[in-house]
């Protein structure tokens, strides 16, 4: 059973082993990749690493999203990448974006990369408040990214623009309905020689 339909059964109190008997469980799933499969070189980022003399090799495009059965108290949702393998220890926030209404049901690929979206983006480090891809060593083992998705019971603008990872986390207390969650995987080949 994938990690994604697992978790959401845990989160609404379903043994995971059932969960394949629940279909309206709270989902999040991508056109773009599989549960566990891989991102591409479309969603890695670009430009110079900020952690080694690498170039990134991408072109820094957020993968499509679309989600499910959120519950009906939900108001609005938001979605947090994280790399759990970042070298901080803590994981790395690779985009925040929410005060997306609850009539949405889905993000195009590349809506993260669109500063005149109507969705408040949230800092991922560096001044930066929009996607921010993969940027992994060449030849380096594959990092996981986490893709979350918060179902809320705030109104789309109620929460603070640019809030950065731990500020989101504080700011949802009480107010996380359900949560939903794909994996996806990244690994930069080495560049051949």
């Amino acid at each position: 059973m994938a990690w994604c339909a697992v978790a959401a059964a845990s989160l609404r109190g379903i043994d995971p082993a059932r969960a394949v008997d629940h279909p309206d469980l709270f989902t999040l799933t991508s056109p773009d990749f599989t549960d566990n499969g891989m991102l591409t070189a479309e969603n890695a980022g670009t430009g110079k690493s900020v952690r080694g003399p690498w170039d990134c090799g991408g072109r820094n495009r957020s993968p499509a999203l679309a989600w499910s059965h959120a519950p009906a108290e939900t108001k609005s949702f938001a979605i947090v990448m994280d790399d759990p393998d970042a070298a901080s220890g803590r994981g790395g926030p690779h985009w925040i974006t929410y005060d997306i209404p609850a009539t949405v049901r889905s993000m195009a690929r590349g809506a993260a990369n669109d500063l005149s979206s109507p969705f408040a983006s949230g800092s991922v480090g560096r001044g930066r408040l929009a996607y921010a891809g993969p940027c992994t060593e060449p030849g380096a083992k594959p990092h996981h990214f986490i893709f979350m998705l918060f179902a809320l019971d705030l109104a789309p603008g109620t929460l603070a623009k640019g809030l950065n990872r731990d500020a989101f986390r504080t700011a949802i207390q009480g107010h996380n309905l359900a949560e939903a969650s794909i994996v996806a995987r990244y690994r930069r080949t080495a560049p051949r020689m």
